[in-house]
This record gives C-alpha cells, sequence and structure tokens, in this order.
C-alpha cells in the first residue's frame, strides 16, 4: 500500500511537504500515515473500525460533544455538522492573519474556515459521542494546487463522507463513502447542491474527489498539538493566479 506524502505523484508531494501546520504537528502526522484508497488499500481501509477506548471520556471536547446528541447516528453527525458549518460562515479574517492546527478546543474558540483543520475537529467530536471517524485528503491529480480534507464516520456499519467545510454528508437515500463517491461528479454534485449553488464551484469539488488517501486519527492518543502562521510558501501560493498548473517548481 502507498502511504505518506508522496501518495499522489511528486507535485502534490512536494505541496504536502510545505503544508503550513507545524512540520511536528498532529497536521503533518495525518499526512505522513496517509494510505491512497486503490484497489491493493481499499480492503484494508474499509475494515471495520476497532471500538473506541473509554479513555475518550478524558478529552476535552466530551462534555462539550454531548450538546449534538440527536435521535440517532445520522441527526447527531447533522449536529456536528451544523455546528461546525457556521463557524466555517462565520469566519472573516484574512489568511496572512490567521492561525492553524492546535487542539480541537481551541479551533472551535478562534474559528476556521480551513479544511484541514474543521475537518479534525469534526472527527473529534464524533469519536467523543463515540462514533468511529478518520481523517480524508482528496485531491485532482489533474489540476495542481486542488486539494481538500474531509472525514469518514461510521455508521449503520459503513463508512460516510463528511464534508465540515460545506456542511454536507454523503447521504441521498443510502450513505456514500469517500470510496463510492471516486470519479462520480453527478452523484457528488447531488450531496453537494444543498449548500454550494454554483455550477464552477460544484464543478471543482467534483474534481477533488478524484483520488483520495485516508488517515486514521485517535483522539485518545498524544500528539504535538504546535499551532502556526502562513508559511513562505503559502504566502506565494496565495498570491498566484491559478491556471491549473503547478508554479513553483513542484514536479521539476
Amino acid at each position: 500500500m502507498k502511504k505518506g506524502y508522496g501518495v499522489f505523484g511528486k507535485a502534490y508531494e512536494v505541496m504536502f511537504h510545505n503544508d503550513l501546520h507545524d512540520e511536528v504537528s498532529i497536521d503533518h502526522y495525518i499526512l505522513r500515515n496517509m494510505i491512497l484508497l486503490n484497489k491493493k488499500s481499499e480492503t484494508y481501509l474499509y475494515k471495520k473500525p476497532q471500538q473506541i477506548s473509554d479513555d475518550i471520556k478524558f478529552h476535552e471536547l466530551y462534555e462539550f460533544s454531548k450538546q449534538f446528541e440527536g435521535s440517532d447516528t445520522l441527526d447527531t453527525i447533522k449536529n456536528i455538522s451544523k455546528f461546525l458549518y457556521n463557524i466555517v460562515e462565520g469566519f472573516d479574517v484574512p489568511f496572512e492573519d490567521m492561525i492553524f492546527g492546535g487542539k480541537e478546543k481551541e479551533i472551535i474558540k478562534r474559528g476556521t474556515d480551513w479544511c484541514a483543520d474543521i475537518s479534525r475537529v469534526g472527527a473529534a467530536l464524533l469519536q467523543c459521542l463515540k462514533i468511529p471517524s478518520r481523517v480524508v485528503v482528496l485531491v485532482n491529480k489533474d489540476v495542481a494546487y486542488n486539494g481538500h480534507q474531509v472525514v469518514e464516520a461510521y455508521i449503520d456499519g459503513k463508512y460516510m463522507m463528511c464534508d465540515f467545510l460545506y456542511g454536507v454528508v454523503g447521504k441521498i437515500n443510502t450513505i456514500y463513502s469517500v470510496h463510492d463517491l471516486l470519479n462520480k461528479p453527478t452523484l457528488i454534485k447531488n450531496i453537494y447542491q444543498s449548500h454550494v449553488k454554483e455550477n464552477s464551484q460544484l464543478n471543482y469539488i467534483s474534481g477533488l474527489y478524484n483520488l483520495a488517501a485516508i488517515s486514521e486519527y485517535d483522539i485518545t492518543k498524544n500528539y504535538n498539538y504546535t499551532i502556526s502562521s502562513p508559511n513562505e510558501y503559502y504566502l506565494r501560493l496565495m498570491k498566484l493566479k491559478l491556471n491549473g498548473q503547478w508554479q513553483m517548481e513542484e514536479n521539476n
């Protein structure tokens, strides 16, 4: 199985190595340990998850998470999704002034509209409510700088995609995992259109479901939660006029 920064090829490997989170943080741990989802790994990646440790009750978000308990697991996940989407929608800090990473409670307090940070918060809240979850990294390999992070939550014996940045979950009559959604633009657009109205944005999102890698994140374990500011690579990236091509020698 392909694992680590380079699972999507050289250019994206350079991009992920330059991720703006602190290099010793949990966020780089997630990138270093992601496993490419393909025919060789799908059986391993979609086996039944391990039971969440009872140590979860010591997590700083354990009591906080109880407010999201719904009538069933799906209702609980939707409550979490609505809460996180409201954080994203209400966030208004210039990129240059943003802080990245840190513990999930800290991210909730300061707010964010960064997919990696909001996804990690979602995964933590799910686990605090005894719903297994993990982080999924998506890329459109055919377009430069097109990456995204979502979460998969285990519900009713199956993983379901949860995109907390856009406030959507992978359910239309039935449950859809990231694996189910890969390279199915019509299905993806049907899921996202409740919160995304512009066709150009829907096309961008559906393109992200080109390749995926999955990284387990057990929040009962010890990690480094160092925060960071935008690095030179991302400050340059945000000023580029993106045209779908790599512009900082990532593929050389």
